[in-house]
């Protein structure tokens, strides 16, 4: 067993326990989705160490990964290049293949 440090930004965590909120519809589907489930439990509920202010670059990266507008699920769209993309062109599963 290991003991492990992060960093981690003061939004994140914020998004993290935004997460966690809705803990009862979690439903992983793998074993991989359980340990992720764990880590990021961990990172919730461990004890923090303050150390200052996020800086304000570090912000504003962390930030541009939620968009403010909502998908059809009623959740918010997320980039993986850190750009705000639309409901419209996240991409919708139609049976066994995506479309835009």
């Amino acid at each position: 067993m290991k003991s492990v440090t992060i960093k981690i930004g003061d939004y994140d965590l914020e998004v993290i326990n935004q997460i966690f909120e809705n803990e009862s519809q979690f439903a992983p589907n793998d074993p991989r989705d359980e340990l992720m489930i764990e880590l990021m439990r961990q990172i919730k509920d461990n004890p923090k160490i303050d150390l200052g202010e996020d800086d304000e670059d570090v912000t504003k990266l962390a930030e541009s990964r939620f968009s403010a507008d909502l998908g059809g699920d009623g959740k918010q769209v997320v980039s993986k290049v850190g750009q705000y993309i639309e409901p419209s062109e996240a991409m919708q599963m139609d049976g066994d293949r995506c479309s835009p």
